[in-house]
């Protein structure tokens, strides 16, 4: 169960990364991320994809370590807090998708979110 776990977390990361990448171009998926307010995001939420989608690479980096597929640059006790840390992103990230006035972003984000949350979680504390 806990292979599968990773491996669900390993593909949401790498989910997350191409979603960002793709509303960082100008793709019009406004509406499932950033509060869905904007079909097209404004320039300066593209930066924030941007962002995002290194975060998502850095989990799907951290992950990958974890699961033994990538010698990765993360030391034992630097990979244990990178996934902690995401471990409480993600967590704050479900209530704040949970709490969107967008039902697509909720159907999309909360489900996601959680995936990554616990997967970071049970690689950092597991």
């Amino acid at each position: 169960m806990l292979v599968a776990l990773n491996f669900m977390g390993l593909a949401g990361y790498v989910w997350l990364a191409l979603f960002q990448l793709m509303l960082a171009v100008g793709l019009p998926l406004g509406k499932l991320a950033w509060g869905g307010q904007a079909r097209v995001l404004p320039k300066r939420l593209r930066w924030a994809s941007l962002a995002s989608a290194g975060v998502a690479m850095i989990g799907a980096i951290a992950l990958s370590q974890t699961a033994g597929l990538l010698a990765g640059p993360f030391p034992a006790g630097v990979l244990r807090a990178v996934l902690g840390a995401l471990c409480l992103l993600f967590t704050l990230s479900i209530v704040g998708n949970a709490l969107s006035e967008s039902r697509p972003e909720r159907l999309h984000g909360v489900p996601l979110a959680s995936v990554l949350s616990l997967s970071s979680g049970v690689a950092a504390f597991g």
